[in-house]
C-alpha cells in the first residue's frame, strides 16, 4: 500500500514538474488552505494553481508552490477552508417599482399588524404611491383580507400584499387598477381570480393569475433601477462565495438577458424564462426564442422552460395523493391537467430545452414521472436532465421511477425550516434529502429566498421537518457546487476544483466542515474568485 501511495505521488509530482518546465507559470496560487475539490478523483488538498481562467493544478502547497514564478500573485490562506464557488440553482428576481414597502417583525404578521402598517403608510405616502407588503399564510388564508378591506384601508393608494413564499396575492381596487386587472378578466389557465358572490373581483388572486403582476411591476422599473438592483444582487452574493446564480426572472427574456449583459456582473447568471399563460392556452413564446437569444457575455446565458405544477403547504396548495391532515377531504390542487403536462414534455423536447417544473407535492411529482414514461423510453431522459424544482414530494414509490428516468431534484433547504406547520399539512414523510442521494439521483441546492448558502447548508444538515433526511455537511457543499452546476449541464465547466475547471474558487470565513450548527450561518467568504478574477476580497489574506 504504501508503495502504491509513492507511486502516486511521485506520479503528481511529475506532472506538475512538466506542467512547470513547458508551460508559463502560474497567475495565481493559493497555498496552505484545507481545499474541499467537490472531486472524486482528489476530494480534498492543500493548494490550487490558476492560469487565465481555469485551474490547472491541484495539490499539496509544495507541489503547487512549483508552479509560481517571478510575477505569480501567492496567496496563503493560513490553513481556511476552500471550496468551489457555491451556485445558486434556483432563485428570483423581480424588481418592484417605487413604493413604500411595508416591514414586519417576522414573516407572518398578524392582520392587525398589516392592517396598522397599512394605514401608516397611507398617511405618509402621496395618493397613488404603491404600498407593497410581505405576508405569510396567517393573512393568505384570512379570507377576510380581500380588495373591499385594503380600500378602507387605504382608498387612495395602491396595496398588494404578497405571499413571502410566492403563492397568493392579495390587491385593493387602485392595486387591481395599477396591475391591469379587469373586473370582467377571466382566469388564465393554471390560475384564478376570486370573485364575490355577484361576480365581483374580491382582489385575491392565485397562481398563473397573479405572475403576470410580477410584470407589470417591473414594466414600471427602468432599465437604471432594474440593474441597479442586479448589481445589488451580485455585490451580495460574491460576499458569501457564490459564483453562480440560475434566475427565474418577472421580465420577457429578451429584457432579462440584455440587462444582465448591461450590468456586467462578476456572478455567472443562468436566465430562465418564467412563462405566462392565457385563459386558452400557455405561452410558450418566450420558449421558442431561446434558440436565437445569444446574450452577448461570457457571463450569461438564457436556457430552460419553467412551469409551476401545483403551490405550496403554506396555503395547502400543493397537490397531494392523500388530503391534507389538518383539512379533510382537500389534496390541493394542479394547475394543469394531466395532458397538459404532457404537453409540456413535449415541447421541452421539440424546443431542445430542459424542462424545470415546481413540485411540491407528491401528486404533481407523480404526474411528471408519469408524462416522462408516456413520452418516450425511461433510458432517453437522463441525458434531457428534466428538473423538478423543490422536490419534496418525491418520496416512496416516485424515488426508484425518479432514479430510473434521470430526474434531478433541485431542493431548497430554508423550505425545512417550518416543521410544526409542514407536520400539521402533511405530516413527516415528505421533503427527502438524503434518501435521493442514496438513491443516486442528482439533488442541487438553491435558495429560493435569503442567498446565504451556509444558512441552507445547516439547514441541508438538520433537517427539522424530517431529521432523518440531514446530510453531511460535504454533502451539501456537494450539491451546492457540482449538483447545482450538474443541473444547469455545466459540470464540464464548473462546480469543482480541479485541472480544467474555471477558477471560481472561494476562500471562507471559518472552517464550515466542522463549526457548530448555529454558526455555519455566520460564514463568509473573505476571497471570491470567478475565472480566476478577484470578484470579491475582504482583505484579510497576503
Amino acid at each position: 500500500m504504501k508503495t502504491l501511495f509513492s507511486v502516486a505521488g511521485l506520479c503528481l509530482w511529475l506532472s506538475l514538474s512538466a506542467v512547470g518546465q513547458q508551460a508559463a507559470p502560474a497567475d495565481m496560487i493559493l497555498l496552505n488552505g484545507k481545499v474541499f475539490t467537490a472531486d472524486a478523483a482528489r476530494p480534498t488538498a492543500e493548494a490550487l494553481a490558476i492560469r487565465g481562467e481555469r485551474i490547472v493544478a491541484v495539490g499539496t502547497t509544495a507541489e503547487v508552490a512549483q508552479l509560481a514564478g517571478p510575477n505569480t500573485r501567492r496567496i496563503d490562506v493560513q490553513g481556511r477552508t476552500i471550496t468551489p464557488g457555491f451556485n445558486d440553482a434556483h432563485n428570483h428576481f423581480s424588481p418592484d417599482p417605487p413604493g413604500e414597502v411595508l416591514t414586519f417583525k417576522t414573516l407572518e404578521p398578524t392582520w392587525a399588524e398589516a392592517a396598522k402598517a397599512i394605514t401608516d403608510a397611507a398617511q405618509k405616502a402621496p395618493a397613488g404611491t404603491w404600498i407593497l407588503g410581505s405576508v405569510g399564510y396567517t393573512i393568505l388564508t384570512n379570507e377576510q383580507v380581500n380588495r373591499a378591506a385594503l380600500d378602507k384601508l387605504a382608498p387612495n393608494h395602491p396595496v398588494l400584499l404578497r405571499a413571502y413564499y410566492g403563492h397568493g396575492y392579495i390587491a385593493n381596487s387602485p392595486g387591481l387598477k395599477k396591475l391591469k386587472i379587469k373586473e370582467k378578466q377571466h382566469d388564465p389557465l393554471g390560475g384564478y381570480l376570486e370573485r364575490t358572490s355577484n361576480r365581483k373581483l374580491n382582489g385575491r388572486f392565485w397562481e398563473y393569475a397573479q405572475w403576470p403582476s410580477f410584470r407589470t411591476l417591473a414594466e414600471q422599473v427602468p432599465d437604471s433601477a432594474a440593474i441597479h438592483e442586479l448589481r445589488q444582487l451580485s455585490a451580495e452574493a460574491v460576499q458569501f462565495g457564490i459564483t453562480s446564480m440560475q434566475l427565474f426572472s418577472s421580465m420577457p427574456i429578451e429584457r432579462f438577458a440584455r440587462l444582465l449583459v448591461q450590468a456586467r456582473l462578476p456572478v455567472r447568471v443562468r436566465a430562465i424564462p418564467f412563462s405566462t399563460t392565457t385563459p386558452q392556452q400557455r405561452n410558450i413564446s418566450e420558449a421558442r426564442q431561446l434558440a436565437r437569444l445569444n446574450p452577448q457575455s461570457p457571463q450569461v446565458k438564457a436556457s430552460g422552460i419553467k412551469w409551476v405544477l401545483d403551490g405550496t403547504p403554506y396555503e395547502r396548495g400543493a397537490a397531494l395523493r392523500q388530503p391534507y391532515q389538518d383539512r379533510p377531504g382537500w389534496s390541493g390542487r394542479l394547475n394543469f391537467s394531466e395532458a397538459d403536462v404532457a404537453r409540456m414534455v413535449q415541447e421541452s423536447v421539440a424546443l431542445r430545452q430542459q424542462l424545470l417544473v415546481h413540485c411540491a407535492g407528491d401528486r404533481s411529482a407523480e404526474v411528471v414521472l408519469q408524462a416522462l414514461e408516456n413520452n418516450g423510453p425511461a433510458a432517453s431522459w437522463p441525458a434531457r436532465r428534466v428538473r423538478i424544482e423543490h422536490g419534496d414530494g418525491v418520496i416512496n414509490d416516485l424515488i426508484p421511477r425518479a432514479k430510473k428516468l434521470g430526474v434531478v431534484v433541485v431542493q431548497n433547504p430554508m423550505h425545512f425550516s417550518d416543521p410544526q406547520l409542514f407536520h400539521q399539512r402533511w405530516g413527516t414523510s415528505m421533503q427527502p434529502l438524503r434518501s435521493l442521494l442514496a438513491a443516486g439521483i442528482p439533488v442541487a441546492l438553491g435558495s429560493d429566498g435569503p442567498l446565504n448558502p451556509f444558512l441552507n447548508i445547516m439547514m441541508a444538515s438538520l433537517t427539522p421537518s424530517n431529521p432523518q433526511e440531514g446530510i453531511t455537511r460535504e454533502q451539501a457543499v456537494q450539491a451546492y457546487t457540482h449538483g447545482s452546476a450538474f443541473a444547469e449541464f455545466a459540470e464540464s465547466d464548473k462546480g469543482r476544483i480541479a485541472p480544467g475547471q474555471l477558477a471560481d474558487v472561494v476562500v471562507l470565513s471559518q472552517d464550515i466542515f466542522t463549526v457548530p450548527p448555529p454558526a455555519l450561518p455566520g460564514t463568509s467568504s473573505v476571497l471570491t474568485l470567478i475565472g480566476g478574477q478577484v470578484a470579491y476580497d475582504a482583505h484579510v489574506l497576503k
